[in-house]
């Protein structure tokens, strides 16, 4: 129990040490991001138990992140953690808990189903869980899914890329099937993802990057409190996680939302197309398209999904049910040049969108 609650309490330290103030919105997020992203390979119950079991016996608290408040201080804002934790109760099991070493001999044969055109930090990253290492330097990350699907990340397979493999850990799952539901977590996308179908796996492609154009100079810092730009609001620029609601998957032949419903624009508007039907987008360089069905002068445009970085396409978007009707390149912030609309043509139907050329509407005219 020791290195449990050692453990856990330093990072919920770590992710506390410069609020001034432990108020009842931290501890809500708190609680909430240890349910919801249990640490490591521990269950919420098990944080919750190491919680527990520590503040009964007032076990001491980890020095290694230097916190503002006192012990005393510090113990009940744990105490109030765990509360709220009970409070939360019952509990949704998280999309996917990380698996531990032992699980490895489970994909002993494994055939590989995908490569992963990231870095392991990058994965590291969207997921937030971190690679097993060895002492031979193969690193590996082995998920259970919600449904019960294992899924294991390893690397190096490939002869001359660091890209990691994802197998299956459980042959009675469709391994498809666990690709689908990893990507509907939000976290990875089929841009990303190559399946393996081809005779030789370490044939498969890497990932399209694609061209990106900057916003026009005259929105450069909208952003900021008193911009010259809008006067008094600011644009919101959104953050790596914060745009992640807004992120579109195409799989089936169809659009989804970050939770798995079909895309559909019937009660989206634009402020080109305030009768509704129509959503603005933008495209990253890595293909990953960002939809929002409000679009608010001064405070919401194309460049709040990326903050304000180059964007590889930018326009309006309709759908129905998951099928796409329309795209167009209207977009004052980028005013994207054809040859960016086309990436984004490219990119839907790389994840399987059907869309035809005669469904663009431009406004470029070049």
């Amino acid at each position: 129990m020791e290195h449990s609650w050692r453990e856990i309490v330093t990072v919920i330290f770590y992710r506390t040490q410069f609020e001034k103030e432990l108020g009842d919105d931290i501890v809500h997020r708190i609680a909430n991001a240890l349910i919801v992203e249990p640490l490591r390979t521990y269950t919420a119950e098990e944080e919750y138990a190491a919680l527990r079991e520590g503040l009964t016996i007032s076990a001491p608290l980890p020095t290694v992140v230097e916190m503002k408040q006192s012990p005393g201080e510090l113990y009940q804002f744990l105490y109030r953690i765990v509360d709220q934790m009970d409070a939360l109760r019952p509990w949704t099991d998280p999309e996917y808990v990380q698996l531990s070493s032992d699980w490895l001999p489970a994909f002993a044969g494994a055939q590989p189903i995908a490569r992963i055109a990231l870095s392991m930090n990058n994965i590291e990253g969207r997921l937030a869980r971190r690679f097993d290492r060895d002492d031979s330097g193969a690193v590996s990350l082995v998920l259970r899914l919600r449904s019960g699907a294992v899924i294991g990340f390893f690397s190096p397979y490939w002869e001359s890329s660091d890209d990691p493999m994802v197998a299956s850990g459980n042959p009675d799952h469709d391994p498809m099937g666990a690709l689908r539901e990893l990507t509907s977590t939000g976290r990875l996308g089929w841009e990303s993802i190559f399946v393996l179908d081809s005779e030789d796996a370490r044939c498969s492609p890497l990932a399209t990057r694609y061209e990106t154009t900057p916003i026009q100079a005259t929105f450069r810092g909208e952003h900021l409190v008193d911009n010259s730009v809008w006067g008094k609001t600011q644009v919101q620029y959104l953050d790596y996680n914060e745009r992640q609601r807004f992120r579109l998957h195409g799989y089936d032949g169809l659009l989804h939302t970050v939770g798995g419903d079909l895309f559909d624009t019937t009660s989206a508007q634009t402020l080109w197309t305030p009768q509704g039907g129509r959503a603005i987008f933008a495209m990253d360089q890595d293909g990953n398209l960002y939809s929002a069905p409000f679009h608010i002068l001064g405070k919401f445009h194309h460049s709040s999904f990326l903050a304000g970085a180059p964007a590889a396409g930018a326009g309006e978007i309709a759908a129905r049910d998951g099928k796409v009707i329309m795209i167009s390149d209207h977009s004052t912030h980028y005013q994207p040049t054809r040859k960016f609309t086309r990436q984004v043509l490219d990119s839907l139907r790389r994840q399987g969108a059907a869309i035809d050329d005669n469904q663009v509407e431009y406004h470029s005219a070049v």
